[in-house]
């Protein structure tokens, strides 16, 4: 059997990408919209980050995604551990397999 860990995203950016040599992260808003009860329109932002591992596509990233931008990702769940201070300390990461903006681009001219 085939098996598929899949994580897809569709949002806005929160702030600049960040870079950190060849790796690169991204915070990433999406909106949960729903109405309640009362028939009130009610929303909710949830925030996600996700990591660039591929050096060229987190140069491509940094290079070309701004604060406010939509983008979409295909991505991969990871859940890791480490010991601190004696302590577990279990940690959920979001890794980038395929990031793409979508911001239209300008025409080209004649």
């Amino acid at each position: 059997m085939r098996t598929t860990n899949l994580f897809i995203i569709r949002g806005y950016v929160g702030q600049d990408p960040k870079s950190f040599g060849k790796t690169a992260k991204v915070s990433i808003a999406t909106k949960n919209v729903w109405w309640d009860q009362k028939g009130q329109r009610r929303e909710d932002t949830e925030w996600v980050t996700v990591s660039i591992l591929n050096e060229k596509v987190a140069t491509w990233v940094t290079t070309n995604v701004k604060k406010g931008d939509p983008v979409y990702a295909e991505c991969r769940v990871k859940e890791s551990s480490y010991e601190k201070n004696g302590e577990r300390v279990y940690t959920t990461d979001i890794i980038a397999t395929l990031f793409d903006s979508l911001v239209p681009s300008e025409p080209e001219g004649n």
